[in-house]
């Protein structure tokens, strides 16, 4: 039993050394372990430090880039309206200059003057106080400013010249803007340059980089040379401490921007590391239960962090516009919400961007986003801080005003104000304008969404109204906007149901007073109302985009009936129908009229093309396109309502039309009217000149009838000839007058 129990206890002997020999390396291969984790730790956390200071100063860098860039757009854009102006004009008043001139410079206090230089000699200047020793300076005698000349000239582009040391004093930035005519061939013409003198160091301030008490900052690159550059401001030391460093774009080329934090790059060292001094004062099981624990615990905290991060970034996704940065539609209800329970008076504003899809169409939508960014930028420079502006969606805007109710309109027109400024995208010009409806709280609503949409009615009242407008809300508003819902209903219901007709208005020669054609009006016959006026139902089809399928029907009746009348030898000559600018910018207007042609076996010499002298100022390149294609058809052109749309008649030279017709409203008061008898021959000269033939519309007296044969105008048409008719109306007005021979006595 004894020798039994003994040798049981020696077989116990090994496994208790070898267990006690490990539980003493225990603590030391812990202990080893622990120092290398919190060496390993420790040298993260370090690099996370340094990592955290970089991303800093890159963060600051993105910012000071930003207000920088946008501080120089402001400043140097207002340029654009004057150089647009001579590129088109070849020529500008002194007067015009000046005011132009003089709102650019009250909108960007840092300005100091802007100048004209026609062939690179100064010759106006604005303020010219203090500024006359500039007038006749020949640019091309300055060594150290004409090379800039020389490069925007060379580049078709405008470039930033300095900082260079200014005659008038002072240290100043140069905005060069080289100005070129349109010659023979469309050959670019160098007519000179126009300049804007912005005071440096106030536009630096005005960008923020005086303003980081953190870091240090220093910008090089003068004359847009980027690293290779002289320094612009700041201690060039900066960019030799390793400092991080982006480029900021100017016109012509690039500055570059660094950033230190102020007393240098600190030194980390491990003890700098909370993790590592604490990691290090684990040892053996509780160093490693910690230091494993420890570790699980920030595995966690990055956990709950690699989700917090995702969470911010879907709550911005949710409420935020990726383009603008703004608030977007759900944000501004919460933030109307809360204004509402504690505002006793608040101003709901709903702005859309006149001609935004013109920026998009022609530049594309890059282009059309930096619009948006760039009018954001203008709105945030209006608005307080206690008021709200975001992103609906497409141009459309909305603001949450709280101010008093002279504030809040102050602010309307201002926004109104800013937008009427040139955007410079990227070197090319673009101008907008803005419509503005406005809801008061609690008048013209209690709840968010009936306040949104009375604002969004007041807008579109305002875009009715001409645009470039603010419209208050009024419930009127909302009757006629139900009555307009109804009305498209009806006319969708007319397109389906054939319900339209057309009426014609005969055109004479008159000289001889023989009918040279007439006129195709649109006239819809509704079965419950009968006739709708064409001025209710033509702007809500335009509106809606049904004016295209409504065209189409116009197309396809004009030619039916030119048919008819070849068909039994009592055509009155070319029949006119009008064009809309939806049809020239949505469809395929020239193989649309090709087909129909083709259709009725017709010769294109028998139709004539209207479209309004409005179309081609807003879309010039579309419509010069399409009426070119129309002439090759041998379509005949013509320029609707012509006087309405400040065209010159030098341009419309250069446009494939045949006919120009004028406008009734100067035709209403001949010929007791003066000006309008001066406008009238002006029109009429220059026109056949120009190798246009002229047709007066609204011809309704006698006196203006005989005024216009006398001043040689070619055609007429209006109530004292003959009104528009229905088909078969027309044609027994036909046959009267060639029995009567009144045509040919008139």
């Amino acid at each position: 039993m004894n020798t039994r129990i003994l040798a049981l206890d020696d077989s116990l002997i090994l496994p208790d050394t070898l267990r006690t020999t490990l539980n003493r390396l225990l603590p030391i291969g812990f202990a080893l372990i622990g120092i290398g984790l919190s060496v390993a730790l420790g040298r993260l956390d370090v690099q996370r430090q340094e990592s955290e200071l970089v991303a800093n100063a890159g963060a600051r860098l993105s910012g000071v880039r930003a207000a920088l860039e946008a501080q120089l757009r402001s400043a140097f854009g207002e340029t654009e309206g004057i150089a647009q102006l001579l590129s088109a004009d070849g020529d500008i008043s002194p007067e015009h200059f000046h005011d132009m001139a003089r709102q650019a410079i009250a909108s960007v206090p840092h300005i100091r003057h802007i100048s004209l230089a026609p062939g690179d000699v100064i010759a106006d200047v604005y303020p010219l106080k203090g500024n006359q020793g500039v007038i006749g300076v020949d640019y091309r005698h300055l060594p150290d400013q004409y090379p800039m000349v020389q490069r925007a000239r060379e580049h078709f582009s405008p470039v930033l010249a300095g900082p260079v040391q200014l005659y008038q004093g002072g240290r100043g930035l140069i905005y060069r803007r080289p100005v070129f005519l349109k010659g023979h061939k469309g050959v670019k013409l160098y007519w000179g340059n126009v300049s804007i003198v912005a005071d440096i160091d106030r536009l630096l301030s005005a960008a923020g980089l005086d303003l980081d008490p953190g870091f240090e900052l220093a910008l090089r690159g003068s004359n847009g040379q980027g690293s290779a550059g002289g320094m612009i401001w700041g201690d060039p030391k900066v960019f030799d401490e390793h400092a991080v460093t982006v480029n900021v774009d100017v016109p012509g080329g690039l500055w570059q921007l660094a950033a230190s934090p102020l007393g240098g790059w600190p030194s980390m060292s491990l003890f700098a590391s909370p993790l590592f001094l604490f990691a290090l004062t684990c040892t053996g099981l509780f160093s490693v239960f910690v230091a494993q624990l420890n570790r699980s615990n920030h595995l966690i905290k990055l956990r709950n962090r690699e989700l917090k991060q995702s969470q911010a970034q879907l709550e911005r996704l949710a409420h935020y516009d990726a383009i603008t940065g703004l608030p977007n539609r759900l944000r501004f209800n919460q933030y109307l919400l809360e204004a509402i329970e504690r505002e006793p008076r608040l101003a709901v504003l709903m702005l859309d961007i006149d001609g935004f899809k013109q920026v998009n169409d022609s530049l594309g939508h890059p282009m059309g986003d930096l619009l948006l960014q760039q009018a954001t930028a203008r709105f945030m420079q209006i608005i307080e801080k206690r008021d709200c502006v975001c992103r609906l969606g497409g141009d459309e805007f909305a603001f949450l005003l709280a101010g008093s109710e002279s504030d809040c309109l102050e602010q309307v027109q201002a926004l109104l104000a800013t937008l009427q400024q040139p955007f410079d995208l990227k070197g090319s010009a673009a101008l907008v304008t803005g419509s503005i409806g406005l809801a008061w709280y609690p008048e013209h609503g209690q709840g968010t969404d009936r306040l949104l949409r009375h604002a969004d009615t007041a807008m579109y009242a305002a875009k009715e109204s001409g645009r470039n407008a603010w419209r208050l809300y009024h419930p009127d508003m909302t009757q006629r906007l139900q009555e307009r819902l109804g009305l498209e209903m009806n006319l969708r219901r007319a397109l389906k149901n054939n319900e339209f007709e057309l009426w014609y208005q005969p055109k004479i020669d008159l000289f001889s007073g023989r009918v040279e054609g007439a006129e195709a009006l649109l006239r819809w016959r509704d079965p419950q109302h009968g006739l709708v006026s064409p001025a209710q139902f033509i702007p809500l089809a335009e509106r809606t985009g049904l004016i295209i399928p409504l065209g189409e029907k116009v197309l396809d009746l004009a030619c039916a009936q030119i048919a008819a009348w070849r068909a039994v030898d009592c055509l009155p000559g070319p029949v006119a129908i009008n064009v809309a600018a939806l049809q020239i910018e949505r469809s395929d207007y020239v193989a649309s009229l090709s087909r129909t042609l083709q259709r009725y076996d017709l010769p294109a010499t028998l139709l004539e093309v209207e479209i309004t002298e409005s179309l081609l100022m807003e879309s010039q390149q579309l419509a010069c396109e399409v009426l070119a294609q129309l002439q090759q058809l041998g379509v005949a052109t013509a320029v609707d309502d012509f006087g309405t749309g400040y065209s010159s008649l030098a341009y419309l030279k250069m446009l494939p039309i045949d006919h120009l017709k004028i406008d009734r409203a100067f035709i209403k008061d001949l010929p007791g009217d003066d000006d309008g008898v001066a406008i009238i021959r002006a029109i009429i000269d220059l026109g056949h000149a120009l190798g246009f033939r002229i047709t007066a519309e609204g011809i309704e007296t006698r006196e203006q009838y005989e005024f216009l044969r006398i001043a040689g105008c070619d055609q007429g048409q209006g109530y004292v000839i003959g009104r528009p008719m229905p088909a078969d109306q027309f044609e027994r007005w036909l046959e009267s007058e060639a029995r009567s021979g009144v045509l040919a006595t008139r």
